[in-house]
Parts: structure tokens; C-alpha cells; sequence
């Protein structure tokens, strides 16, 4: 079954393109394709920030698997609707627009047969084919992207070569940053260290090198058993697929649809990536009545009477299973004929191969048995090593398996054996019992270690095999190579992996300090990995340590995830405090300088920010003594992080550029603490250029060290933008850091993102939809009550706006201003007392502004960047007829002037000018004040602010459209779509066509544009 999505939809290229070749329909027959090497040689990929760039005349494509060119295998039959799929997405790919096909199906369904079907015609079309497939128990890290990759490299080094020996200047290689570089020390063989970098920055470097390359040619991407794939090479994944939408690139990833083979990571992700445009799904099912005939009938040979008088008892021996079908049509079709009823159903898809295993002498089964321990693919000369037989009894027993079909030979001559399907060598390990796997499992461990010094995944292999055999005294063994995978996992930046295979190495050894060191190695993995819940639970269980300074480490690490997730900080401080404690010794010892400064930040989260500072601070005087930069950095890092609380605003600000110069030669990611707070703290006091500055240093971390700085990038790129008032641009910010938060691990989300929706919705006016959902008798705890409390301030529902308000007036308390989201909570509170004409409320809420006074108003990190609380203080004195609101509002406009914040300039005018047509009337001051607000929020669409101005003097409309109709031209000249405006206006869709028409037909525009050309002539936007 196919999960459509519009194929061959693309716009063609435009006429005279070398990219317009012609495609043939996708219901031909391959044969009518053409042929003619590289058919789209002259396309571009389309531009991208960052792209490699190269000019490369050529690299060769490698060859196909042998399995996929064997004239001897079967003919292919059935699946035409999926192989049409297949070729349609090839098709695209070709014109320049990169595809993803997830094909699932349950083992036997011929999901291999069926990709390489459409891989041979492509590759006859000069596409390259990079393959790569996922091995079950010992793959090495970010596999099968490690093996499709290789050839690719292989490709790229010989042409680089060619052309320097035939000195080809025109080989020039311009590539972005070190992109090639990265890929090649991530997946050579030699498992060379790679620069310390972040993940996400490898897995870009992965795709522009892809993205690159398919500039030449054509790529399609086998990846085969993908279920079996870590969640490293599923991370990779997801970021290759919206990486190549814009390159000649079809990926091809094949897996099974159900636990437990399938990773609830890698169904997240198809299920993710699904809504994608790009993305395609190609589910296999049985074969049909009509495909088993068709099999019998092209595959067996059978005439046609015989093959439709077969199939239904097929169909009830195999159940359209396609390798059950191959394997047991002859004795099934043999004994139909017969009328022999003694033929019985297989109870599973390894029941047909059971016979041809009994049929094995024993000496032969155990040599089978052994290649299905060593893997699906079998080296002769590793099999003869160690099979208990000779060798000549060994090569006898493969021959004898050959010929019985379980294993097939190798498609080279130093090629490997392999068994015919997945299935087979389940059915082979099924023979065997518990204790005959183990010594198997010891056996082939030593062996490998002792003759095969260069075997592929050899660490991988041993660390499986000495794993499965340690009840037989073989786990310090496996303890050795599990730490020797987790690091070659390390090094190629899979964290996910690495962090697992830590644990489980410190879960084999019998030494307590080695199980300590290991679970702290696994923690710092997992924070690599943003996964924090699982890096804590590796502390926890090493503050169970004898050794008291073990126990420091693990509890600064707790403190440091517990952190990174925004936890309450009362668990990270109790296990500090009892580190510390028990660590006696020199007070300016750096662990217990870090100890204390993590113990300040850790009371902080707890909101006890006076003791935080006194830990904080002290950490700082003993680092300052200790004249160690390193030290400094940690301690400042997590001083600086307390509060944004408006208190010492300006002193954390310098120690956030004294970090960044301490930091700068650093391999570590703790720029991104420097730069989150420089930045907040930047605009709190009103610095463009400190915000600017901090900007650039974090989108500089997060290209070196990932999603998790990513996230924070965009938090900040998004406050730029809002407060410019670039309200689309921050609503493509919020989608970004919707996609990012996906990847973050367990408890690394914010839930900041509904916030920052609503600050940017209501700015535009478009809070509408919301009101459907809104009742009046809503209890305040059955939601986040500032949020409703703001929704009914917004929709002027004043009845429960005030008993909403005064209930959180009633419960408000001195440790809830300490958190990230009070000055959110304080300015919502401050808006539902104006909008009441509440005084009282006012007064009580005055004193609490009052900390913010000549200062920016921000919201943990740009949830929501509220502007000067200098406006707010001028807003609650004029309510109350106290203090000088007019000296306040000017002093809220020079410091969103210092700012460059056109959203706030808009916000301190317009409420400037209210207050002077309160006191003075229709004055030229008031007016000027109004249309300085006017002039910015217009052209903006900033319908906030403008609904706080003076409608302006009304001008007849002369096409004579009503009030309703000018409401659907403003949103139509804002590019909305009738379905949007419906939704926007509460209205159904029809309903809004029927506006959109009558508009057209009284303005005389003869289509939407032109429409909304005249509503900016009349100034209706």
C-alpha cells in the first residue's frame, strides 16, 4: 500500500533549462527510461546558507551490489503501484527536488527486492547508489550512514586525486567551513578523533557534502534495516531529510513496522517527518491472489492453468507472505498436484526452512551454527577459525549448506557468505539452546581477539561476544570493549550510543571505582546528548560511591542537568550540601570551588536568591585567588545564571563578557551560558549592540555544539524580531524552535513556546480564534491563570477578569517574584488593572513595577520581552493620579530609541499620546505622538498598538463597501486566505468567499492582489 503524496507535482523547470528532461510516464516499463549516463548534468542545486559549493567535473558512481544485478535471481513481479511510487519520487529527484521514501513492511515482505529494483534502474539512468545497511547486534556508531557514505568518500578522494595528478585547475574546491573534512575523520575506518564539535555541526556537514555531491550526479540513498538503526543515525536522519528537499537526492530507508524491532525513536521520527512535503511512506502487505499467480506463473514457470490453480492453496499455506511464497511454492505446488494432504501450513515465516536445516549432518549444522553467530554476513576465513571442525570438514559442511539454500555465496571472490534473508538466520539460532550460544559467543570472541587484528567492526563484535558469553568468566573481556565501543562511539560525536554502552560496561564490572568513573562518562553523554533526565539518573547512582570526591563530581553533574532542564533546584542543592560536607580539605581545591558555585545556582532555582549569592559570590573570591581561568569560567557560569531579576543586572552583564574572554579558546560549549545571559541581560539595560554582539556567539555555539544551543539562538533571534515588530519573521523563529524542541530529550523542553504564540498573535491582532474557546466561568487553576487573565483582558471580559486578577492578587507572595515567568505574570496582572480602571489593584501593583524602573521588562529568555516598565509605571500613575506619568513615558521612548525596538518606540508613543489627550486634550503634541505610533505600527501590522490610537478622521468609502467587507480587504491585504479570514473572523468559509467576491466586484480588481494594491492606496492597511 501507498501513502501518497503528490508525486511528480514539482514545477517542471522552466523552458531552455538543462534540467528539462523529459520523464516518461511512471505506469512504463523501466526499459522505455532513458539511458543516457547522467541525464540532468547541468543542474544546481538551489542555494542554501551554508551550502558547499564545488566545481568538480565528475566522480565516478560506485558499483550496485551484485545482489542487484544477478541475472540468476528471480524476475521481479507484483508491487507495480509501490515501484511506481518509487520511480515517480526518482523523477522528481532528477528535477532537482530531494525525496524520502520510508518503506515498511513485516520481514519476508520484499523490501529489499523492491528497492533494488528501482536502485538498478536508476543506476542505469547514472544516478549513484550509496547503500548502507544496519547490522543487528554490532554495528559500528551512526550506522548504515557509515557504510552508504564510504563509497561516496571513496568516489570523491579518487577524483580529487585524478585531478591533481592531471593538475586540473578547475577542480577548485570551495567548501563551506570543513565540511568534508568533518565527514571524512567521522567515518574513516581508522576512527581518527574528530574536532570537538557538536553533533548537529557533523550531521550539517554530512548533508552539504551530500547536497554537493548530488551536483553532479544524481544520489539515491539506500538505508536497510533501519529498525536496528541507534538513535544517533535516526537523529542524522531527521536532519537529512529537510537538509536535501532542494537537492537530487532520493533516500530510500527501509524498516519494520513494529516493536520490538522498530525504535520508538525512529517511529517518532517517521511519524514527524511525515507531514514533510518531501517525505513519502510505501507500507508492503502480502502479496494478492493475483500476485502469487503472477509469481507462479513468471517466477516458478508454471503455465497459467497451473498457476491459478495453485494460488489459493498458496495463499492458505503462506499467507501472501512473498518469502514464505519463494520457499515453499515447489513442495506446495508438488503436493497439491499430488493431492498429498500431510502438507501442512507453516506456524511462522521460519517454519519452511526447518526441514532443509534437519536434513544438515551434524558436523555441517555446526558450522552453520557458528556462521549464524558470527552475523548475517559471514567471512570463510573467520568461519574456518573457528569452527570446531578441520578445515576441510568445514569447507565440506559449506558446501553441503550452500547447496541447501541457507546460506548464498559471496557475490566477489574475498566477499563474504551471507545468509538468503534475516529470517534464515533466526531459523539457524533457534536450533540452538541457551548454554551451546554461549560457548559459541566465548569461542568466537577469543578467537577474533587472538588472529583477527583487523577485522571489520572488531571492537564492536567483541564487545557482543564476550558480552553474550560472560557468564563463563569472560566480563572483564567485555567490559574492555564496551568502553573501547562507547568511545569509538565518542569519537564519531554518537552520544546517544556512547552513553548507552558506558552503562552497560558499568553494569558488567566488579570494580566499584571503575562502575563510578563509567556511569560518569555515560552522564556526560547523555548531556551531550540534551538528554538530562537520563544523565541524572547516572549521577544519582554514582553519589553511591565510597570515594567522597566522586561524590562531588556526581552531584556537580545532577546540579548541571538539573539546570539545563530548568528544574526546581532543591534536590541538586541537598546533594551538594552533603558533597561538600563530606569533602573536608583545601578551600580553594577547585572541585570544591565548582561545588559551591553549582550549590549557588542550584539555591537559586529554589528561589532562595540571597544564599545563592553568598555561595555565588564566595566561589568567585576563591577562584579569583586561585588564579585559574578555567576555574573562574565554571564558577562565573554559573553565577551569572541566577536571575534576570533587575537587581545587579548591569554586574552580571560584565561578568558575562568577563566569561567570554575567559572562554574563548575553550573546546567547550560554555559560550552558550556567556552569550544567553549577555544577551537577556543586553536588553534588560537597553544595549543593541551587547544583544547583537551575543547574538552572533550564539549562533556561533550552536553551529559547533548542537540543537540544545540551537534552541536558545532562535529564542533570541525571535526576541530580535518581535521587538522590531517583524511579526512573521518571529513566527518563523517559533516554527524553528518547534522543530528543534522536538529532538531535546525526556525533560529538556521549556513549554515556552504557547507564550511567545500569544505575544506575537495578540500583537497582530489575531487572538480571535481563542475566543471560541474562552468561557467566563473558567476556574483560575484549570489553566496557567496569568495566561487567563490575559485572554480576558484582551476580549474585555471584565467580570471575570477581575475575579481573576484579584485572585491572583490574593495569593500573590514575595518568592514568586523570583521566578523566570513573574515578570510575565506582574505585566498581565498590570494590563487587566488598566483595562478595569482597577486603582486599587493598581496601587498594590505599582510598587512591584517599580523594580523594573528605567529598565526593559523581559520574561525568562525572550518568552516574552515586554518593553520598558517605565511606560507600565506611567500607565498605573495616571490611573492612580500619582507621580509624573508624562516624565515616565518619555523616559519608556528614549530607552526603546537606545534599544532600536520599533515595537516598543510604538507602544511608549501611543500611550504617551493617550495621557496627553487626557490631560490637554486634541493637542499637536498628542497628535504628533499618535502618528509617530501610527507610522510605525502600520506598515507593521501592528494592530495592538493600533487599536490604542484615535480612529482617524473617516473618509467616505466611494465603492461603497460596508464595515464587514473593509474588515475581509484589510486580512485579505494581509495575505490571508478565505479559509484564514474565516477563521480570523469567526465566520464560515463560505461566508468569506462571499465577502472576497463582492470586494472584487465593487473595488474592480480583477483578483486579490489588485485588491490589496487598493486597500494600501485607501489606507484601509
Amino acid at each position: 500500500m501507498v501513502v501518497p503524496f503528490p508525486a511528480g507535482s514539482l514545477p517542471r523547470p522552466v523552458e531552455g533549462d538543462a534540467t528539462d528532461a523529459a520523464s516518461p510516464p511512471h505506469d512504463v516499463d523501466a526499459s522505455s527510461w532513458p539511458a543516457d549516463g547522467i541525464v540532468n548534468s547541468g543542474h544546481r542545486p538551489c542555494a542554501r546558507s551554508g551550502a558547499i559549493v564545488w566545481s568538480m567535473r565528475s566522480w565516478p558512481a560506485p558499483a550496485l551490489p551484485s545482489s542487484w544485478t544477478n541475472t540468476g535471481a528471480p524476475p521481479f513481479v507484483a508491487r507495480r503501484e509501490e515501484l511506481r511510487a518509487l520511480r515517480a519520487a526518482y523523477d522528481d529527484t532528477e528535477r532537482g527536488a530531494g525525496r524520502v521514501v520510508f518503506v515498511s513492511g513485516d520481514p519476508g515482505t520484499g523490501k529489499s527486492r523492491l528497492i533494488g529494483q528501482l536502485c538498478a534502474e536508476a543506476h542505469e539512468r547514472g544516478a549513484a547508489v550509496l547503500a548502507g545497511t544496519t547490522v543487528q547486534e554490532f554495528g559500528r556508531p551512526l550506522e548504515p550512514f557509515d557504510q552508504a557514505l564510504a563509497p561516496l568518500l571513496a568516489a570523491i578522494a579518487d577524483a580529487e586525486a585524478a585531478a591533481a595528478d592531471a593538475d586540473d585547475g578547475d577542480l577548485g574546491r570551495t567548501m563551506a567551513d570543513d565540511a568534508l573534512a568533518l565527514v571524512r575523520d567521522a567515518f574513516a575506518r581508522d576512527e581518527r578523533s574528530v574536532p570537538v564539535i557538536g553533533q548537529d555541526r557533523l550531521f550539517e556537514a554530512v548533508v552539504e557534502v551530500l547536497v554537493a555531491a548530488s551536483a553532479i550526479r544524481p544520489i539515491v540513498m539506500v538505508l536497510d534495516d533501519l529498525h536496528w538503526a541507534g538513535d544517533d543515525a535516526v537523529r542524522l536522519l531527521t536532519r537529512i531529510i529537510p537538509g536535501t528537499a532542494d537537492a537530487r537526492i532520493l533516500m530510500l530507508a527501509a524498516s519494520r513496522p513494529h516493536p520490538p524491532d522498530k525504535s520508538d525513536e525512529l517511529a517518532e521520527a517517521i511519524e514527524r517527518s511525515s507531514h514533510r512535503p518531501n517525505v513519502e511512506r510505501v507500507e508492503l502487505t502480502p502479496f494478492t491472489a493475483a500476485d502469487v499467480t503472477e509469481f507462479l506463473r513468471v517466477g516458478a514457470g508454471l503455465s497459467d492453468e497451473q498457476a491459478r490453480a495453485s494460488t489459493s492453496a498458496l495463499m492458505e499455506v503462506t499467507g501472501g507472505n512473498p518469502f514464505l511464497v519463494r520457499t515453499v511454492w515447489r513442495p506446495a505446488v508438488d503436493a497439491i498436484v499430488s493431492r498429498d494432504t500431510r502438507f501442512e501450513m507453516p506456524e511462522s515465516a521460519f517454519e519452511p526452512l526447518r526441514p532443509r536445516i534437519a536434513m544438515l549432518a551434524p558436523a555441517e549444522l555446526d558450522v552453520l551454527q557458528a556462521a549464524a553467530v558470527l552475523g548475517q554476513e559471514v567471512d570463510v576465513v573467520e568461519l574456518i577459525a573457528v569452527s570446531d571442525q578441520s578445515q576441510d570438514a568445514t569447507l565440506d559442511a559449506i558446501d553441503s549448506i550452500l547447496r541447501s539454500g541457507l546460506l548464498e555465496p559471496p557475490e566477489r571472490a574475498d566477499g563474504p557468505f551471507r545468509f538468503p534473508h534475516a529470517i534464515a538466520r533466526q531459523a539457524v539460532l533457534g536450533t540452538m539452546t541457551p548454554s551451546s550460544t554461549m560457548r559459541l559467543h566465548g569461542r568466537i570472541a577469543q578467537t577474533l581477539e587472538a588472529r583477527f587484528p583487523a577485522a571489520p567492526r572488531l571492537v564492536q563484535r567483541l564487545a557482543h561476544h564476550f558480552s553474550a558469553a560472560r557468564a563463563l568468566g569472560f566480563g572483564d573481556r567485555a567490559v574492555t570493549y564496551l568502553i573501547q565501543s562507547a568511545e569509538s562511539a565518542d569519537r564519531r560525536i554518537a552520544h546517544e550510543e556512547a552513553a548507552s554502552l558506558f552503562e552497560r560496561a558499568a553494569a558488567l564490572t566488579g570494580r566499584s571505582d571503575e562502575r563510578d568513573e563509567l556511569q560518569l562518562r555515560s552522564a556526560r553523554s547523555w548531556s551531550l546528548a540534551s538528554d538530562f533526565a537520563k544523565a541524572r539518573i547516572q549521577r544519582e547512582r554514582t553519589l553511591a560511591s565510597s570515594d567522597p570526591r566522586t561524590r562531588l563530581r556526581a552531584a556537580i553533574g545532577y546540579e548541571e542537568a538539573s539546570f539545563r532542564a530548568a528544574l526546581y533546584g532543591t534536590r541538586a542543592a541537598e546533594l551538594l550540601t552533603s558533597a561538600l560536607d563530606d569533602v573536608s580539605g583545601d578551600d580553594h581545591d577547585p572541585l570544591v570551588i565548582e561545588g559551591l558555585a553549582g550549590l549557588g545556582r542550584a539555591m537559586a532555582y529554589t528561589g532562595d536568591l540571597d544564599t545563592a549569592a553568598i555561595h555565588g559570590d564566595r566561589a568567585i573570591a576563591l577562584a579569583r585567588e586561585l588564579d585559574d581561568d578555567r576555574t573562574l569560567a565554571a564558577v562565573l557560569r554559573a553565577r551569572i545564571w541566577h536571575t534576570l531579576r533587575p537587581e545587579g543586572v548591569r554586574e552580571r552583564l560584565d561578568q558575562a563578557e568577563e566569561l567570554s574572554g575567559l572562554i574563548a579558546d575553550m573546546d567547550d560549549d560554555w559560550m552558550g551560558v556567556a552569550a544567553t545571559i549577555g544577551s537577556s541581560n543586553a536588553y534588560i539595560v537597553g544595549d543593541p549592540e551587547a544583544m547583537a554582539r551575543n547574538e552572533r556567539r550564539l549562533v556561533e555555539t550552536a553551529q559547533r555544539w548542537g540543537s540544545y544551543w540551537a534552541y536558545w539562538a532562535e529564542c533570541c533571534r525571535f526576541g530580535r524580531a518581535f521587538i522590531d515588530g517583524r511579526l512573521t519573521d518571529a513566527g518563523a523563529r517559533l516554527s524553528r524552535m518547534s522543530e528543534i524542541e522536538l529532538e531535546f530529550r525526556s525533560d529538556a523542553a521549556t513549554g515556552a513556546i504557547p507564550i511567545q504564540v500569544y505575544m506575537m498573535r495578540r500583537e497582530a491582532g489575531r487572538l480571535t480564534p481563542a475566543a471560541r474557546l474562552l468561557t467566563a466561568d473558567r476556574a483560575p487553576r484549570s489553566a496557567w491563570t496569568p495566561g487567563l487573565l490575559a485572554l480576558y483582558t484582551e476580549f474585555g471580559m471584565e467580570e471575570p477578569c477581575r475575579r481573576t486578577l484579584h485572585w491572583l492578587l490574593d495569593r500573590d507572595h514575595e518568592k514568586a517574584h523570583v521566578s523566570g515567568n513573574w515578570p510575565v505574570r506582574l505585566a498581565f496582572m498590570v494590563e487587566a488593572a488598566l483595562a478595569l480602571g482597577d486603582r486599587d489593584a493598581g496601587r498594590m501593583l505599582r510598587p512591584l513595577m517599580q523594580d523594573y524602573a528605567g529598565l526593559n521588562v523581559l520574561s525568562a529568555f525572550y518568552v516574552a520581552p515586554l518593553g520598558p516598565a517605565d511606560r507600565y509605571l506611567g500607565e498605573l500613575d495616571a490611573l492612580c493620579d500619582t507621580g509624573d506619568p508624562a516624565a515616565e513615558f518619555a523616559s519608556a521612548i528614549q530607552l526603546s530609541e537606545q534599544l532600536e525596538a520599533p515595537l516598543h518606540i510604538a507602544y511608549a508613543s501611543a500611550s504617551a499620546a493617550a495621557f496627553e489627550r487626557r490631560v490637554h486634550g486634541d493637542s499637536a503634541e498628542a497628535r504628533s505622538l499618535a502618528e509617530r505610533a501610527r507610522a510605525i505600527a502600520e506598515p507593521l501590522g501592528l494592530a495592538r498598538v493600533l487599536a490604542m490610537l484615535p480612529p482617524r478622521t473617516a473618509i467616505p468609502d466611494p465603492d461603497g463597501l460596508t464595515a464587514r467587507e473593509t474588515e475581509v480587504l484589510r486580512l485579505l491585504a494581509d495575505g490571508l486566505s478565505n479559509r484564514e479570514i474565516a477563521t480570523e473572523l469567526v465566520i464560515s468559509e463560505h461566508t468569506a468567499a462571499n465577502h472576497v467576491r463582492s470586494i472584487l466586484i465593487k473595488v474592480g480588481a480583477p483578483n486579490r492582489t489588485r485588491a490589496a494594491r487598493y486597500a494600501r492606496e485607501r489606507g484601509i492597511v
